[in-house]
């Protein structure tokens, strides 16, 4: 993020009361000088498309499986990113599938595994911030070991 859409965003949020929202975004970078309008997609078919594309992924995410294990039924999504895909390429696989290639199911728990990390480092620097890093740096430990033990 540049330094000016750093000062444009705090800029709106005090103009806001101290709140940022979606809305006070897309209403300043409608603006063409605004350092946000380059941000967003204006051609208003492409801009749908893209937001279908978003629905389209939230509706593969949301979809659910049980599956009985022993003497209990696990619920669990449906769909992963299949880790076939190249990173430059979106695509989902059923988790069904994964379950008879152990390989592939543990490249697909790696990422995952990945985003929580990433997730996880992001809360550290909240933490740091809001002086409750000791307790988010044990879980994350604990995270590194568990990914380091499924890569192994």
């Amino acid at each position: 993020m540049t330094k000016e859409i750093e000062t444009r965003l705090a800029e709106l949020t005090m103009k806001n009361g101290g709140t940022l929202t979606p809305e006070a975004v897309v209403e300043d970078a409608k603006q063409k000088d605004s350092p946000l309008h380059s941000m967003f997609e204006w051609d208003t078919k492409k801009a749908a498309y893209q937001h279908w594309l978003d629905v389209a992924r939230g509706l593969i995410r949301s979809v659910r499986v049980e599956v009985h294990i022993e003497s209990r039924k696990v619920s669990t999504v449906a769909y992963v990113r299949d880790p076939k895909a190249p990173h430059d390429q979106q695509g989902y696989v059923r988790t069904a599938t994964l379950r008879s290639d152990t390989d592939l199911a543990r490249e697909a728990l790696e990422q995952e595994f990945a985003r929580i990390t990433a997730a996880m480092h992001r809360a550290r620097e909240l933490s740091v911030f809001f002086g409750l890093k000791d307790e988010l740096e044990s879980m994350i430990a604990t995270l590194g070991e568990f990914r380091e033990r499924l890569a192994a």
